[in-house]
């Protein structure tokens, strides 16, 4: 047996060894997650079944992951986390895992019980759950019927909105990202487990614009940074040292940078900024100002730099203004210059020798030969194309590109069209990054939801092939009609619009015959005899009605706007039925709904975000609207101009919602912002109640509240974040949140009623980019989570 059997036979020994070890600590697992594990159990088990090959359900049972604090189990399976039998749970757990770091344990099982429902059984109805499904112990909630697909790509959560990408080489040579965030920071994330190395870089005063690691032919390298604060920093990212720093001056910034070494090792650095100067220099030496280049006539600030790699190998450095140029690397001399079209905002390398491609603030993207010049343009859709990379997979030459939108398009450079579309993200992707992985190109992106994501081949592929996955969901609204049965409306962005039966999961009927766009706004209105009907916002502005009994519409249009209708909100007030729209021609119009006629016109001096209707039924009426000036505004009905004027100091106000009593709970007011923060406002003394509630990471999205309908009752507060959570905050005593619940993507509305006669439940239902779900949240200990 010579020394690689040998060694062979001691990988496989070591790796039985393993599995013997996890299959033992397994067998001591309590079957819920309830009881308190061993600490070796939470910290090693996990770790022992990877390395043993048998990381799978029965290894590291569901009862363990809640406490799980060694190995993140999703930093040992592979990206993307793909759903299979034996590994549910441990699926479900990766979903949430970055979520629920610092959570308590009852939002812990709760956030897994969700995740595993949803992932695993997809439509099925809380009846025809298996056990396992519709029940976990110590968590909180039922799902009563779920479309729900949290993303499997996920890397990392990030605390700060990152801006910039690149590869890095850490310790031993292992493989970084690098990711430049709005702090002036940079942070190292590992790409296979997610986890940060070593500490946040403080680099920069501004935002970290660019980022580029140029590496040694041996291995190693040095990262070299950019920033808004004028400044070019060159980082040693083993240490985390710098190793130089160049000002380009106070009144301007740094648009690109790049980097490369010499067959002697020597770093050259180039910059250029905002003013269009390229400068050059080589490790501590003087630096060089290669060029000045034009700025493009339609855009005076709009540069960008990259390195090519021309015939027989040779380094070239491209720059493009209002012409794109060509320098050799060596020797520094501008060996071509080509005019460009529209101004350049994203400028990179690609797979094919001597060839690099440019996006423009027209949303197209050209394809260049630094020897002949252009040779294709792409036509855009009128989105700057802000980051593009080029990748290689499976023998195809591709282009990523990102604009203002939350999507990011592939582009077959041989074919010269568009051949794909990545979704996922929630927010404007900020940056993209290709690097090789097992032999093949991976793509890596941040973007404004504060996610770094990974698409390995496969997602790629599938963006290809417009494989389907779960329908984003635009707007969701839910109601106990006690006629018809509980239903959930959902206008879907594919512009479907549908209603389900919550309980039977069932479709009871499509309210939307008008498919040129989908419906962004939804509410349900009392009708006769204890129905509902829904109100719509159509594609001409208007509001229409839909009677799910007959599944027809009913009534005329409610008709006024001149821009699409942003919210929508109704309640039985004492004068009668009353709608609250607002539109994006910042106005806000209440309707008598009965009637079918237009009561009052309120204007507003920015755009509404939100509005929100209730009534005491008693002899209150409040009618309230959100908007990006940061303040939330009441109204009358007999008055153009507001009641009352709360100044939140939240941000943009994104959401309001109003809790009406009953009695002896003050009515009060809730609001979220863009600062991530929950305020709570009393109607009666028009001022507010306690302190901001904090938690949220990322800026509040919507808002729900409830009393419940115990002997004693008790108001309630559900917010959603962009940050991939739901708080549930108990506001008769404590103003604390009391659960936390990990949906692994943002949930852009909520709704709600109270369950039962006298519990302390209540059925919600949530969605967004990763579709819909209805769930029955039990809420019975009003204790702090911490």
């Amino acid at each position: 047996m010579n020394s690689d059997d040998r060694q062979r036979d001691l990988r496989a020994a070591e790796q039985q060894a393993h599995a013997r070890i996890a299959a033992a600590l397994a067998r001591l697992v309590s079957p819920d997650a309830v009881s308190v594990p061993h600490p070796y159990l939470s910290r090693y088990l996990a770790h022992h079944a990877a390395l043993g090959g048998a990381l799978d359900d029965s290894h590291v049972p569901p009862g363990l992951l809640p406490w799980a604090i060694g190995d993140g189990v999703r930093g040992l399976l592979s990206l993307p986390h793909a759903l299979h039998a034996d590994r549910a749970w441990l699926t479900a757990w990766a979903a949430v895992e970055p979520y629920v770091q610092d959570a308590d344990l009852a939002s812990r099982c709760t956030s897994l019980h969700l995740a595993y429902t949803a992932l695993r059984f997809p439509g099925v109805p809380r009846q025809r759950l298996p056990r396992e499904a519709a029940e976990f112990a110590g968590s909180r909630l039922s799902v009563l019927w779920s479309q729900w697909t949290p993303p499997s790509n996920v890397l990392a959560t990030l605390s700060r909105r990152s801006l910039s990408l690149a590869t890095a080489e850490g310790p031993g040579g292992a493989e970084l990202l690098a990711v430049g965030n709005e702090a002036g920071s940079i942070e190292l994330i590992d790409p296979v487990t997610g986890a940060p190395v070593g500490d946040r870089i403080p680099a920069h005063d501004g935002d970290v614009r660019c980022l580029f690691f140029a590496a040694y032919s041996s291995g190693g390298g040095a990262l070299v940074s950019g920033s808004t604060d004028g400044t070019v920093r060159v980082w040693d990212t083993t240490r985390g040292t710098l190793l130089d720093h160049r000002t380009f001056g106070e009144r301007t910034w740094t648009s690109a940078v790049t980097g490369y070494h010499d067959d002697a090792g020597t770093l050259t650095v180039a910059a250029i900024n905002g003013d269009g100067a390229v400068k050059l220099w080589r490790d501590h030496s003087e630096e060089h100002h290669l060029a000045t280049l034009r700025p493009h006539p339609l855009e005076r600030a709009a540069f960008a730099l990259t390195l090519a790699v021309g015939p027989g190998g040779r380094q070239l450095l491209v720059g493009v203004g209002h012409t794109l140029s060509v320098w050799d690397g060596a020797d520094h001399r501008l060996l071509r210059e080509y005019p460009v079209g529209a101004p350049v905002r994203s400028l990179t390398d690609t797979t094919v020798p001597g060839w690099v491609a440019t996006g423009h603030s027209d949303g197209s993207i050209t394809l260049w030969d630094t020897t002949s010049g252009a040779r294709a343009t792409f036509p855009g859709e009128g989105e700057p194309v802000t980051a593009l990379v080029a990748l290689h997979v499976d023998g195809l030459d591709l282009l990523a590109a990102a604009g203002s939108g939350s999507t990011i398009d592939l582009w077959d450079m041989g074919a010269r069209r568009r051949t794909g579309r990545l979704t996922g993200h929630t927010d404007t992707v900020t940056a993209l990054r290709s690097f090789s992985a097992d032999g093949t190109d991976r793509l890596a992106s941040t973007a404004r939801d504060n996610t770094v994501r990974l698409w390995d081949t496969g997602a790629i592929h599938r963006a290809i092939r417009g494989s389907a996955t779960t329908p984003a969901v635009v707007a969701a609204a839910i109601t106990a009609d006690s006629v018809a049965g509980p239903q959930l409306a959902v206008s879907y962005a594919t512009s479907q619009a549908r209603v389900w039966n919550t309980l039977s999961g069932s479709s009871t009927g499509t309210f939307d015959d008008d498919s040129q766009r989908p419906s962004s706004a939804l509410s349900w209105a009392q009708g006769d005899q204890g129905r509902h009907l829904l109100l719509w916002s159509a594609s001409d502005h208007s509001i229409r009605s839909w009677d799910p009994v007959p599944g027809t519409a009913v009534g005329p249009p409610l008709r006024g706007h001149s821009r699409p209708i942003r919210a929508l909100a109704s309640t039985v007030a004492c004068g009668g039925r009353r709608v609250v729209i607002s539109s994006d021609d910042f106005t806000v119009r209440l309707w008598d709904l009965d009637g079918g006629r237009s009561l009052q016109l309120w204007r507003h001096p920015y755009t509404v975000r939100t509005v929100a209707a209730a009534s005491d039924g008693v002899g209150a009426d409040w009618f309230a609207s959100g908007s990006a000036d940061g303040a939330v505004r009441l109204w009358d009905t007999t008055d153009t101009a507001p009641r009352h004027v709360f100044y939140c100091s939240q941000g943009i106000i994104n959401a309001v919602a109003i809790n009406a009593g009953p009695s002896p709970s003050p009515p009060f007011l809730a609001s979220g912002g863009d600062d991530g923060t929950v305020r709570l406002w009393d109607l009666s003394a028009l001022e507010p109640i306690g302190e901001p509630l904090h938690g949220h990471t990322d800026a509040v999205e919507a808002i729900t509240t409830w009393t419940t309908t115990s002997d004693v009752p008790r108001p309630f507060v559900a917010s959603s974040s962009r940050d991939g959570t739901i708080r549930f905050w108990e506001v008769a005593t404590t103003s604390r949140c009391i659960l936390q619940l990990a949906t692994g993507s943002p949930v852009h509305t909520l709704s709600a009623y109270p369950s039962g006669e006298s519990t302390n439940t209540v059925v919600l239902a949530m969605a967004g980019e990763a579709g819909v779900a209805v769930l029955e949240v039990e809420l019975e200990d009003p204790s702090p989570t911490g």
